[in-house]
């Protein structure tokens, strides 16, 4: 079974908690986490550990971004919960790890199952962009540098919540229903076949569009860590756990 999983950020226990309901098995299972998977929450470095250890997927976060950078000294820091991972002996590796993730992902339903084909991607997609898999070829290609995780391109798609037609962002955070005219949620333009999953929108929780699946609920905010599997078009969460 493929799973895909919201916003981890930093929730080593949820998430664990969330592996053990949906028995995930690395022999036959695969988890694809839809970005976020550090800052804010209380343990960002065991988080990154667990979905290593798990052979873990990904498509890379704004948090995620944020984290490379600052390790980088490309940013400054900020008030975050990044310390122990910063220092880790094996900082570099899961750093490294983050880096290497995807912007943007295509994975088609397994042959014979049920399921849909898909985009994951942490925030949602420019209405411009017509050919998603000319978009993911070049942008995944290229060099994972600071360059890259700066770049506008991966700036929309690991931030973008309300948009216009045109592809101008605005930087509201709320609930997607009070997106400030002239914009409106990312995905009332989205034109594709393929369902596309991704995260980032809190305020949103999850939800199902017509063409979209939002995962990420808030678990570090004290909401749920969701799950969608692929092949069953089936849902599971966890609760947060608090302090």
């Amino acid at each position: 079974m493929r799973w895909f999983i919201g916003d981890l950020q930093g929730c080593a226990r949820e998430f664990d908690d969330l592996l053990r309901k949906i028995g995930f098995d690395p022999q036959n299972d695969e988890v694809w986490c839809v970005g976020d998977l550090v800052n804010r929450g209380p343990d960002s470095l065991a988080a990154v550990r667990l979905w290593r250890d798990i052979g873990g997927h990904g498509v890379i976060g704004n948090h995620d971004v944020y984290a490379l950078l600052v390790a980088s000294g490309r940013w400054p820091r900020k008030h975050d919960t990044l310390g122990p991972l910063l220092a880790a002996h094996d900082g570099p590796e899961l750093l490294a790890r983050l880096r290497a993730m995807s912007a943007l992902q295509f994975l088609p339903a397994a042959p014979g199952s049920k399921g849909q084909d898909v985009w994951a991607v942490h925030a949602g997609f420019n209405p411009r962009w017509t050919d998603l898999h000319a978009l993911a070829a070049r942008v995944n290609s290229a060099p994972h540098d600071d360059a890259w995780l700066e770049s506008p391109e991966l700036s929309f798609m690991t931030r973008v919540r309300c948009c216009t037609a045109s592809g101008e962002r605005s930087k509201f955070d709320r609930k997607a229903e009070d997106c400030p005219p002239p914009y409106r949620p990312w995905d009332e333009f989205y034109r594709g076949e393929p369902l596309v999953v991704h995260g980032h929108w809190a305020w949103r929780g999850h939800y199902r569009g017509a063409k979209t699946i939002g995962l990420d609920s808030g678990c570090v905010y004290g909401g749920q860590l969701t799950a969608w599997c692929q092949e069953e078009d089936r849902v599971v969460q966890v609760p947060a756990r608090g302090s």
